[in-house]
């Protein structure tokens, strides 16, 4: 593309995309402006046209797409499946970029249920995934986020989480395929030796560890990764923890904490509030029409109504039934005595723990801590209008209860300051939290959405000054994100951008993703 034909108005993808073609199939070449184009379906900054895209078949195919990227200076924005709502979707962060779509590259290409891992590619869904071992009838229990139908792949590399003791899905990557910015092809660990088959089984390698360059990456295209999964359980017991009083959260938060840390409550346990369990029983107008935020008066009454606490915790044990048991009776000692507090739990047995979480799809917390994918809370995106979108503010802070409740009651008032409901769905491991708020809005209301947006950049200031950060970001919002890891002059993203410029010197892999820029771009 020369600069005659840049200043002419020429779109520069264009070139790209007429020569993709021949790589992937004209059917998989979504043009600019089309309707089927990708993009944010809760655009908190509205106005933007679909992206074009390409969609590869196969790890050859992305070769090829990368390697024309680099002879056509053209950005691709990389994504498994899109699904990652509340973050941008699959939207790309400069209107530059095609969108580099691996969803046809489904395959599940291993599951051993001896040794608990498979091998898959980044469009394999959690649906996928699950179908896959029910209908082999193989002993492993999946780990699955609040929606199903996202990439497994792309979940973990993003480090997301879920439900289950291996909930912490970026830690059970094991081994990697990577299509590096030149279009070379590496293999991670020790995958990176031919006629092996300990890719998927040993972490480490020989020499430096790499995977962890390619989790929240713009450094290559993951096309396969090997994931460790759980043994089938004898037993799965689905737990709850009620607390009546909303002052009561810090004591809540150091007893689950300790008792993760202990491995006595063996997943990463949930404590929601009021305002979550009334998203999953919406529309918000079916509780309260007024103006403003919920008033504190009625969520007592709404509480009462739903027969919940105004904190909800909730977790789950696994395993051979007499462990299962004392765990039990351990976690109902260390609550008893407590006023306002409840203990109460239903047991799965065998096959029953799987089977009845998918039946009885109503109670998404059981489904998803059963390793059971659902689509459930997608219903809470039309809680304020038909017309719904969220973002989600998820800071990781310290689990330690005091400083919960003091981030917990700022974060309540900058809600009510903007009139929004405050949501809850705090995820606690042994030392760290992550703090789950949702802002749901209306789509296309611009003035709500300007008021979301203000609540979301208060949020994150909020976050910033006690030290704290989100684990994923917005593409809206990511170098503002960035910005914060500030120590030594922000010594963390410099090292990242000599990464960057070193493999990518083209700066064609996701610009911008995480705040990483290319040389060419970082002006």
């Amino acid at each position: 593309m020369t600069q005659t034909e840049e200043q002419a108005g020429m779109d520069p993808r264009q070139e790209f995309l007429d020569r993709a073609v021949q790589i992937v199939g004209e059917e998989n070449v979504v043009r600019p402006g089309v309707e089927d184009g990708y993009k944010d379906p809760y655009p908190l900054n509205p106005g933007r046209v679909p992206w074009p895209g390409v969609r590869p078949g196969s790890t050859e195919e992305v070769q090829g797409l990368v390697k024309l990227a680099n002879e056509t200076r053209t950005g691709l924005w990389t994504f498994s499946r899109g699904k990652n709502l509340g973050y941008g979707g699959p939207e790309p962060r400069d209107q530059k970029m095609v969108a580099l779509d691996l969803s046809r590259m489904n395959r599940i290409i291993e599951v051993d249920d001896r040794l608990g891992y498979a091998v898959i590619e980044p469009g394999v869904t959690f649906f996928d995934l699950f179908d896959y071992v029910q209908e082999r009838e193989l002993k492993v229990w999946l780990s699955v986020p609040a929606l199903g139908w996202g990439s497994v792949l792309g979940n973990a590399l993003d480090r997301g989480y879920g439900m289950s003791p291996m909930g912490d899905h970026a830690k059970q990557i094991c081994g990697m395929e990577v299509v590096l910015p030149d279009g070379d092809l590496l293999r991670t660990g020790m995958g990176a030796m031919d006629g092996t088959d300990l890719g998927p089984i040993f972490q480490g390698g020989f020499g430096p560890t790499l995977d962890g360059l390619f989790t929240q990456s713009n450094l290559g295209v993951v096309t396969q990764i090997g994931l460790w999964l759980m043994p089938w359980p004898e037993v799965y017991l689905n737990g709850d923890v009620t607390v009546e009083r909303e002052e009561d959260l810090p004591q809540l938060i150091d007893i689950l904490t300790q008792l993760r840390g202990e491995d006595v409550i063996q997943n990463n346990a949930l404590c929601g509030n009021v305002v979550r369990a009334v998203t999953m029983n919406g529309p918000r107008s079916r509780w309260y029409q007024g103006e403003g935020s919920i008033p504190p008066e009625r969520l007592e009454e709404i509480r009462q109504e739903l027969g919940i606490g105004q904190w909800n915790g909730k977790f789950g044990l696994y395993g051979d039934k007499g462990m299962v048991e004392r765990r039990l009776e351990i976690i109902k000692e260390r609550f008893a005595g407590l006023d306002g507090f409840e203990v109460k739990a239903r047991m799965y047995e065998g096959a029953e723990g799987a089977r009845v979480a998918y039946e009885d799809i109503a109670e998404m917390d059981r489904t998803q801590m059963a390793g059971v994918p659902t689509l459930k809370p997608l219903g809470t995106i039309n809680y304020v209008a038909e017309n719904g979108g969220h973002i989600d503010a998820a800071p990781i802070i310290p689990a330690r209860g005091e400083e919960v409740w003091e981030f917990y009651q700022e974060a309540k008032r900058l809600y009510s300051e903007a009139g929004f409901d405050l949501y809850i769905g705090y995820h606690l491991y042994p030392r760290h939290m992550v703090h789950v708020t949702m802002i749901y809005f209306e789509n296309d209301n611009e003035e709500m959405l300007a008021q979301a947006r203000e609540l979301y950049g208060k949020l994150l200031d909020a976050a910033r000054e006690r030290g704290y950060a989100p684990y994923r970001s917005h593409v809206d919002y990511m170098d503002r994100i960035a910005d914060g890891f500030d120590f030594n002059n922000h010594a963390i993203r410099r090292f990242q951008e000599k990464l960057k410029d070193a493999v990518d010197p083209q700066g064609i892999l996701a610009p911008g993703k995480q705040g990483v820029w290319p040389a060419r771009l970082r002006d």
